[in-house]
């Protein structure tokens, strides 16, 4: 026998109400154990992935493992869903990121995941200098101290417990890029599922078909009215495909200037505002000159960015910060953004169903429709969070093994 530290306690019971069941490295000498290692014997299947996001690439990954034949068509050219690091047009290896960020503590599958990798993790908000808060037109400045025993929203850790993948977010989606690039096939968006009595038919924009037993579908429920399926699927997941999910809109906005001139003032490029906004300096620990500022905006904020060019987003919220960080106009170089709104195979950033619709709806987004299996962040409760989308492909990719 041996103690289970708090966060194998957590896995374990995380994976057991998924029904997946953990074994223990003890267990099996013949292979590193994978957080989401699925269990039992099966059959090998021919699965079809939609999607390569964190959700799809997790099942993927682990179905591939356990002796399944696995396809994944992704719309995008690039794999990640909404992890998305965004490298250029940055300098000196300054990067900053489009969707999922920062981690807790308590998010096992993330922090596992990242562990089994080899990934290393680092601080996410920055250790020193002031940070800034900016109501009602007059600044302030909070300690390092205090910021990070402080929460960004209610309920949350405590900002000194978050962490992030050093390098960026895109390296765990990468990692298990590794193991399956010659299984996916990006630029391949999906444009129907027929489902037969012994297998799916997955069909995509360039006209092929691809046949398989089971089929797991991860796309944003905002775009999946993209796909035909055949049958419908259930009222439910027709309602909640039909706008009936709420997504919330983020839109962020990174600019780059040639010094972080704001460390003259004892600032370290981090705050919020009343606007509301959270600012991040994401490569705030990257040695070098420059500096990233960037913009994290949502609800009815990002949408009003949405309407402008992207010109116009940059020129605002450099305009607004010459009251936060005097000096930007003289420094800027570069900027850019991005909004997941407009994004063609998003739509939207994660869901945030409404209380009635997730009563209404929430438990029917992630059950299997026949042969069909559904993942994502959406079809998970960790919505809007890497752990939700490896949650989801984890439970879904047990499904698909466990069936005969």
């Amino acid at each position: 026998m041996y103690d289970l530290t708090r966060r194998e306690f957590i896995r374990q019971s995380a994976l057991l109400t998924a029904g997946i069941a953990f074994i223990s490295c003890e267990d099996n000498d013949s292979e590193k154990e994978s957080p989401g290692q699925l269990s039992g014997n099966s059959p090998s299947k021919r699965v079809i992935i939609i999607g390569a996001g964190l959700s799809g690439l997790v099942a993927g990954y682990e179905l591939t493992r356990a002796g399944h034949n696995v396809t994944i068509l992704e719309a995008r050219s690039r794999i990640g869903g909404r992890v998305f690091t965004i490298r250029s047009p940055f300098s000196d290896e300054h990067f900053a990121e489009a969707g999922a960020a920062r981690i807790p503590p308590d998010h096992d599958l993330t922090l596992g995941y990242s562990e089994y990798f080899g990934l290393a993790l680092d601080p996410f908000y920055a250790r020193s200098g002031s940070y800034v808060n900016y109501y009602g037109g007059k600044r302030t400045t909070v300690s390092t101290d205090n910021f990070l025993d402080d929460r960004p929203w209610p309920g949350s850790v405590l900002h000194k417990e978050y962490v992030k993948l050093r390098d960026g977010s895109d390296k765990l989606p990468y990692a298990f890029y590794e193991s399956l690039e010659d299984q996916i096939h990006l630029s391949t968006p999906v444009t129907s599922i027929e489902q037969k009595s012994n297998g799916v038919v997955v069909r995509s924009v360039d006209g092929e078909a691809i046949e398989g037993d089971r089929a797991l579908c991860t796309v944003p429920l905002p775009v999946l009215h993209r796909i035909q399926f055949t049958p419908s699927l259930s009222s439910e997941k027709e309602s909640a495909k039909s706008g009936g999910y709420r997504y919330a809109p983020s839109t962020r906005i990174y600019i780059q200037f040639k010094k972080r001139f704001w460390e003259e003032g004892g600032l370290n490029g981090w705050g919020n505002t009343d606007w509301p906004e959270e600012i991040w300096q994401p490569t705030w620990d990257r040695e070098g000159p420059r500096g990233i500022i960037m913009s994290y905006l949502r609800w009815d904020r990002a949408q009003e960015m949405d309407i402008l060019t992207e010109e116009k987003r940059i020129n605002f919220v450099l305009n607004r910060w010459e009251n936060i960080f005097p000096g930007g106009k003289d420094n800027i170089e570069l900027g850019t953004s991005h909004a997941w709104v407009l994004e063609k195979w998003s739509g939207g950033a994660w869901a945030s169903p409404t209380a009635d619709q997730d009563e209404a709806l929430g438990d029917h987004i992630g059950k299997a429709e026949g042969r069909i299996h559904f993942a994502g962040e959406h079809a998970s409760s960790y919505h809007g969070w890497m752990q939700g989308a490896l949650f989801s492909g984890l439970r879904a990719a047990q499904e698909i093994h466990d069936e005969d």
